[in-house]
């Protein structure tokens, strides 16, 4: 039944009116107050449980008050009491958070971990190295599905692991009791769908995720996952438009080499250093990842489109053991994604996964700036930029 706002408290809600506790509430009245006031108030339910807690809650009718507006959470054990046994604080909690026992209320641990966060660190780190062998016990009892590769399996591993060796720690240094059991059965749980489906995947290429899949705490290249599990071939990007698009990112290099130039020249005659190859490697990426300005000026899909850095991709470069990342990838919905590998010497780990990428559909960029053994790829752009990047390490050096 509808209530007007003009109704005070006591003549629309009898019932919880009656729980008013007055004593600890002021001049402000049930008479005074109206049902959807946004002031908390203390009230006592006829056993004699007291609280605060706006009125307007008191009002309304969530589904544990099975229609009695004026229920009492701890009547009907939606909420227990809980006595905090180290700092004393005693507050209405659910059961399942009781059952945890907890030290200290929030506020005090908050407080609590401030004060000893340098400390409480070093520990935790130290007892989570302690616990690996511990932690590879446990993992190795867990049954895992026989279709699932390898290397996506060692990624679980890794992740298990290091939730597994915090949730040992945890126990060990904060007495987070029980902690084990709960992480370790969600790992369990997590390598029973550790595969991506061809629906997902497919999902998550065409916009659902953006571009992205993301498998355990990681951000996949959705596209090559899809050409990873359905062995999907679509049609080669063709060659004009590849040259269009490396055109393009040729211009934003040769606009940076500018910019990068005069940068390091004023830096150098304050005195400063030249650009290392993991300085110019960063840079490299903020330019690359600009492109998505560049692809879609002016276009309806602007706003869609993204940028992305380190996206991983199911490929294990040769002499690793877990799978690839990519340098930047640029997702456009319904065109081809743009992957870029940059590197300051051409390697067989990003002629791998550019390979893998021109497979799987996507318009493969290769930006070099260092000579190597690999000078070709059939399908993927080379961008050369050695005299550019030479150009701008050189500014101000006077050679």
């Amino acid at each position: 039944m509808a209530r007007s706002l003009g109704v005070s408290l006591a003549e629309a809600y009898p019932q919880v009116a009656a729980m008013w506790l007055q004593e600890r509430n002021g001049g402000l009245t049930p008479q005074k107050a109206t049902p959807k006031m946004q002031v908390a108030v203390w009230w006592r339910c006829p056993a004699g449980h007291e609280w605060e807690e706006n009125i307007s809650n008191r009002t309304a009718l969530p589904k544990w008050k099975n229609g009695d507006v004026a229920a009492c959470r701890e009547c009907v054990g939606y909420r227990v009491s809980y006595t905090y046994p180290t700092c004393g604080h005693t507050a209405m909690v659910t059961p399942e958070a009781a059952a945890k026992k907890h030290p200290r209320c929030w506020k005090c641990q908050q407080q609590w971990w401030q004060e000893n966060e340098p400390r409480m660190k070093a520990e935790l780190s130290a007892a989570a190295k302690t616990a690996a062998g511990r932690a590879a016990e446990l993992l190795e009892a867990v049954p895992f599905p026989g279709d699932v590769p390898a290397p996506l399996m060692t990624e679980w591993r890794w992740w298990a692991a290091k939730h597994l060796q915090g949730a040992i720690a945890a126990e060990e240094v904060m007495g987070k009791q029980g902690r084990r059991e709960e992480v370790l059965a969600q790992v369990t749980r997590a390598v029973t769908t550790l595969l991506p489906s061809k629906e997902a995947a497919g999902r998550a290429a065409a916009g659902e995720g953006q571009g992205v899949l993301r498998l355990l705490d990681q951000a996949h290249w959705a596209e090559g996952w899809l050409h990873h599990l359905t062995g999907r071939r679509p049609r080669l990007v063709q060659a004009e438009h590849l040259e269009l698009v490396a055109w393009q990112l040729g211009d934003l290099l040769a606009a940076w080499s500018q910019e990068a130039a005069e940068d390091v020249a004023a830096d150098r005659a304050e005195g400063g250093r030249p650009p290392t190859t993991a300085d110019l490697t960063r840079s490299l990426t903020r330019v690359a990842l600009s492109m998505k300005e560049e692809l879609l000026e002016d276009s309806v899909l602007a706003p869609y489109a993204r940028a992305y850095r380190e996206l991983r991709l199911p490929v294990v470069p040769d002499g690793k053991g877990r799978y690839g990342r990519l340098d930047v990838v640029i997702w456009m919905p319904g065109l081809p994604d743009v992957v870029v590998e940059i590197d300051s010497a051409p390697n067989a780990a990003s002629a791998q996964k550019l390979a893998f990428a021109r497979d799987a559909g996507a318009y493969p960029l290769w930006v070099r700036f260092g000579s190597g053994g690999i000078e070709k790829i059939d399908g993927v752009m080379v961008l050369d930029i050695r005299d550019a990047v030479r150009g701008v390490c050189e500014a101000g050096s006077g050679g």
